[in-house]
């Protein structure tokens, strides 16, 4: 009897439980960002992370590029003649296609009367192309959309910690916005 009960507990006894391996997700540190202000070349001026690259081209569109983060801000400069309603259609439509994977769009604005600054400024929640767009505008003359991606394939969970320094970066260039 005393043989079968110490085997019945050394069979029982040595049992592993099995538990399934945890997701783990990168944990990213970011350095204190510090703000410059972008060159004059352009008929607008902003503050943008030192640790970010700005290029321009001849049309005052620019590229800028966070290698760090591995993502970068476009940014179109668009001469409004007359047709606002036109570009905006347009920013609508761009906004519409890329929150096809998104569960959530979230958009604020920002408008500051005295710098002529009239912005608005959607974040996407889910696996979407572009998780911020923005639009700043003096709703006369001159239209500057902005898209952010990043060089990976779109996965929110993982790029969250990304997408929200990011976010900081972008709302520092809408609240610095100046036209030159």
């Amino acid at each position: 009897m005393k043989l079968f009960i110490y085997l019945f507990i050394f069979l029982t006894g040595c049992e592993q439980v099995v538990l399934p391996k945890q997701k783990v997700f990168l944990s990213q540190q970011f350095p204190f960002p510090f703000y410059v202000d972008t060159q004059k070349k352009c008929l607008y001026n902003f503050q943008i992370n030192e640790l970010s690259h700005i290029y321009f081209d001849e049309n005052c569109n620019s590229v800028i590029k966070y290698e760090l983060l591995k993502s970068t801000i476009y940014i179109s400069n668009i001469k409004i003649n007359d047709n606002l309603e036109l570009i905006k259609s347009d920013f609508n439509k761009r906004l519409s296609d890329n929150s096809h994977k998104s569960s959530i769009v979230k958009s604020s604005e920002f408008n500051d009367r005295n710098k002529n600054v009239y912005a608005k400024y959607f974040t996407f929640i889910g696996d979407s192309p572009s998780n911020t767009q923005f639009y700043i505008t003096d709703s006369i003359s001159n239209f500057i959309s902005g898209s952010l991606f990043f060089e990976s394939k779109p996965n929110y969970d993982s790029l969250l910690p990304s997408i929200t320094y990011m976010n900081n970066d972008i709302r520092k260039i809408i609240q610095s916005f100046k036209w030159n």
